[in-house]
């Protein structure tokens, strides 16, 4: 089931790539309901119209975005040259089932975890990490934090209070 669902998101997001931005099936001038390109005095306010989704689908592109990017970061840990000790595929299996209940994976380093904790000790450990991330934005959106192949930290977050996604403050 996971993997269908990655690969309908990967599906949709390439789909959209392509998708030309001013493109229409409706209002045919030549009769023969072939599709035509929008005028360029047409000005939607919109940005989700400006990117080519269709109206309502919006929320649900950003939500695959989010996944898409999510698991970019995961599999970037399994590829390429590492300098500290990779994460276990078991480690990374639970990063992947915490993205399928709606977390957004980040990478951190411990600079930023030691800025936003405000602290003066440099932060090593993943599970130090965790409790002072914990401590400053709570435990309801810091699910899961692993060391990464770089030094720094890879946070599962879940989505905030009233649904929105998490983001770190820059």
């Amino acid at each position: 089931m996971r993997r269908q669902n990655l690969f309908l998101a990967v599906t949709f997001y390439k789909w959209r790539l392509r998708m030309p931005t001013n493109f229409s099936y409706f209002g045919s001038t030549s009769g023969s309901g072939s599709p035509r390109r929008k005028s360029s005095s047409r000005t939607n306010s919109s940005n989700a119209s400006k990117q080519g989704i269709a109206p309502g689908y919006k929320s649900i592109c950003d939500n695959f975005t989010r996944r898409i990017a999510s698991y970019r970061t995961l599999c970037g840990q399994t590829t390429g040259p590492a300098r500290h000790s990779r994460p276990s595929p078991a480690t990374l299996n639970s990063f992947s089932k915490w993205i399928e209940k709606g977390a957004v994976v980040f990478k951190v380093s411990p600079a930023q975890v030691k800025k936003w904790s405000k602290t003066t000790q440099t932060v090593k450990s993943p599970t130090s990490a965790k409790n002072a991330l914990a401590k400053c934005f709570g435990r309801s959106v810091i699910k899961a934090v692993t060391s990464d192949k770089s030094g720094s930290f890879l946070v599962a977050c879940a989505s905030t209070a009233n649904g929105r996604p998490f983001h770190f403050p820059r």
